[in-house]
């Protein structure tokens, strides 16, 4: 039998004849009352049922020869129609609030053991399923027959004798798709001493589109209302039985609990009864309205959505538009995800690009909206999702709702995707709030001054950053310099500098540098707008993620000093830059110009006084150049030095010459400073040099040229200083040699710097 054969004023009338004492009580209770009167006392199990397991092989109980299988029949007072409820649907609301759920599971486990094996008839399984465990509360007889059809694999199937017209028979015909599960829910109600109506109407399933409208011939669905202390609710043991996702026409099956007793407000956004007064509502709505409403999924209300911006399941859009939807405000934020496609075909693309980058979504207090700038005139689908992370980072998509939308007119220049960035969402991003970040900016969007942006964000620890700027016609290596942060007490500042014109995305990457290693995840996600004309100094391809601060930069107790942003302008080809140290460390510098991919460390002097170190660079010509520092603290018995920061200087200006500094070995690196001579060279020609050095924990320091030693004198501790007489020596190529005797068991020096004259 189908939807349409179903006959609503046949359904058995209800009888008082029932096989359980306490729900022969029950009944009597209640048709007791007045008509239109109902009592609000809700009776609900004190225990919980006993469920045991039973051994393979092992058969269900059987049923007693006294229990007899007895419907509802029309003898019974029929319980009054819905709309005589006074106290509405929200009195059932109150029941399954009430119930204790460990109840409720024990009567699923009951269902679902079962629901595994075969019985020999109908009697025995309605014994089996409901009586044997003397389930009297009617909430509990309802659930264990939703949870059996949601469970139960009907091929399975098989009954010992079936007679025409018996409850055998109505099972079978599901079994061979020729009733329906209205049906089958409806027959086990009545035989299990309950009031049931098989309501017909029609449904949003797989085979609804966005914007239809219902045939009576051929959009045909059934489902039920029961009768459940004193109140009627919805049940729909089809869709309860499957989760039904439209992409590629495929059915998923799975439980689904939002199809068992929903709140009707909720349950009119995919169900419209042919009867108005099964709607269950108050104000009941139009068929039209029903047609007109979003697609609205059952996650939409699992989540406490809201609609804030477009009531209509159509949308005429000019331009760009804006769909804005409510989440509860005790959530810090949602994260949504949404598929953009055209309705016809249901491609996801447009002359190579993904519809979702014409998309971007962001969620600020408590409004979650999505901003869309269609490419071309016609029809789309936008379904939008929820995001629900699980562990060992596996994400979850639920649908919530889905909009059609028609596009009446786009800009006069074809509208452009947004940025390339990893993720459609924009703003803080969960991980934002797991780390306790915090931030003045509200909104997504960025505005350039002249060219620049900055954004702050404040930190509850110290943490590692990464940052990346988007643009769709430009590479990672081009943009790479363009956005840099530094990291000031408790706040990370993020500078952007756009190179044109345009819009750019800006991805934040941080961790937490004690507990994830070298594990990185996205924070943040920035939409910066230049909408103005700007004259940038272009800077050359760098390596995503070259520029700035590396993870042991943190981790060595580093923090700079004198040049917190990792690209340096500099009007003149000499600069120092200067970095805090927190323990004994050593480090070493390597200078790169870049347009040649020449290694100059010979013009990078590094030296260290009172816990600061300085790196003081000598650019040989105008042009760019790379600054590698690396480090290792003394006491780390590797003695790899590891790369702790990136520097990019833009020498703009040739204000001086400049000449190579002295060779530096191992031991200079450790916290040694020298105030003279940084060069010796035979262009200054001077003859005689004074030395003058800090060298820790030295006995002895002397100056060697061409085997001859000087020594230098102790002045205070640490302090060195003497005159070498090098008059002789300019343009023959001599070493000039710093060395200095520490004692112990070595009885030479070692050398600390080494200078070519």
């Amino acid at each position: 039998m189908s939807d349409e054969e179903i006959d609503l004023d046949g359904v058995p009338p209800p009888s008082p004849e029932l096989l359980s004492e306490s729900r022969q009580q029950e009944v009597d209770s209640q048709a007791a009352s007045p008509q239109g009167q109902v009592s609000k006392e809700i009776t609900l199990s004190t225990g919980h049922i006993q469920v045991e397991n039973r051994s393979v092989g092992e058969q269900p109980p059987t049923a007693p020869s006294t229990f007899k299988l007895v419907p509802v029949s029309a003898e019974q007072e029929q319980p009054p129609p819905p709309l005589a409820n006074p106290t509405g649907p929200s009195h059932l609301m109150s029941s399954l609030d009430q119930i204790d759920r460990q109840v409720l599971q024990s009567v699923d486990d009951h269902a679902i053991q079962v629901s595994t094996y075969e019985h020999p008839s109908f009697r025995e399984l309605i014994w089996d399923l409901v009586f044997s465990k003397n389930i009297s509360n009617e909430l509990e007889k309802v659930r264990a027959i939703f949870q059996w059809l949601a469970t139960k694999n009907l091929k399975d199937i098989v009954f010992n004798n079936v007679e025409k017209g018996s409850p055998e028979e109505v099972l079978l015909e599901l079994k061979e798709g020729k009733t329906t599960y209205a049906r089958v829910f409806d027959t086990m109600c009545n035989y299990a001493g309950l009031h049931s109506r098989i309501i017909s109407g029609y449904a949003k399933g797989v085979e609804y589109n966005l914007g239809m409208k219902f045939n009576p011939d051929t959009d045909k669905h059934s489902w039920n209302a029961v009768y459940i202390n004193g109140t009627w609710g919805h049940v729909d043991a089809n869709w309860g039985a499957r989760g039904v996702i439209k992409k590629l026409r495929k059915l998923h099956y799975r439980l689904d609990e939002y199809y068992f007793l929903p709140d009707p407000h909720h349950f009119i956004c995919d169900h419209f009864p042919n009867d108005q007064q099964w709607q269950l509502l108050e104000r009941p709505i139009t068929l039209d309205e029903f047609e007109n409403m979003p697609h609205i999924k059952p996650e939409f209300f699992t989540y406490g959505l809201e609609i804030v911006r477009h009531q209509s399941v159509i949308i005429y859009g000019q331009y760009e538009v804006n769909v804005r939807l409510r989440y509860p405000s005790h959530e810090h934020k949602m994260d949504f995800d949404f598929i953009l496609q055209f309705e016809s075909g249901e491609e996801e693309e447009y002359k190579g690009t993904k519809l979702n980058r014409y998309g971007m979504q962001e969620s600020v207090e408590g409004i979650a909206s999505f901003r869309l700038r269609l490419p071309v005139k016609g029809s789309y689908i936008l379904s939008i999702y929820i995001k629900e992370y699980k562990p060992e980072n596996i994400v979850s998509l639920h649908e919530v709702c889905e909009y059609k939308i028609v596009q009446e007119e786009v800009s006069i220049t074809e509208p452009h995707p947004f940025p390339p960035c990893a993720y459609l969402n924009w703003g803080p991003s969960t991980y934002f709030y797991r780390y306790g970040l915090a931030t003045n900016q509200q909104n997504a969007q960025i505005s350039t001054r002249d060219g620049k942006a900055e954004l702050q964000i404040i930190l509850p620890k110290q943490m590692h950053f990464m940052t990346k700027l988007k643009h769709n016609d430009l590479n990672d290596e081009d943009l790479e310099g363009y956005a840099t942060h530094r990291i000031v007490g408790n706040t990370v500042y993020f500078n952007i500098t756009a190179p044109r014109r345009g819009e750019y995305g800006l991805e934040i990457h941080a961790n937490d540098p004690a507990t994830e290693g070298l594990t990185l995840n996205q924070v943040a996600q920035y939409l910066v707008e230049c909408n103005e004309d700007v004259n940038t100094v272009p800077l050359p391809k760098l390596s995503a993620g070259y520029l700035g601060a590396k993870p042991e930069f943190i981790d060595y107790g580093l923090d700079t000093l004198s040049h917190h942003i990792p690209v340096i302008h500099l009007e003149a080809n000499t600069v120092e830059i200067q970095f805090s140290v927190t323990q004994e460390i050593r480090l070493n510098a390597n200078l790169i110009e870049v347009e040649s991919d020449r290694k100059m460390p010979e013009f990078v002097f590094t030296q260290t006084k009172d816990s600061v170190v300085s790196f003081i660079v000598n650019c040989p010509s105008v042009g760019f150049y790379k600054l590698q520092l690396y480090a290792i603290p003394v006491h780390n018995p590797s003695q790899q030095l590891t790369g702790v920061y990136n520097y990019l200087i833009n020498c703009q200006r040739k204000t001086e010459n400049v000449f190579p500094f002295p060779i530096q070995y191992t031991k200079w690196t450790e916290d040694c400073y020298m105030w003279e001579p940084l060069i010796v060279h035979k262009e200054i020609e001077k003859p005689t040099v004074n030395f003058h050095v800090k060298i820790p924990k030295a006995k002895a320091v002397a100056v060697e040229v061409n085997q001859k030693w000087t020594q230098l004198q102790s002045l205070m501790p640490e302090i060195w200083q003497g005159e070498v007489n090098l008059a002789l020596y300019y343009g023959e190529g001599v070493k000039v040699t710093l060395n200095a005797f520490f004692g112990g068991d070595n009885t030479s020096y070692s050398t600390l710097l080494e200078y070519l004259i």
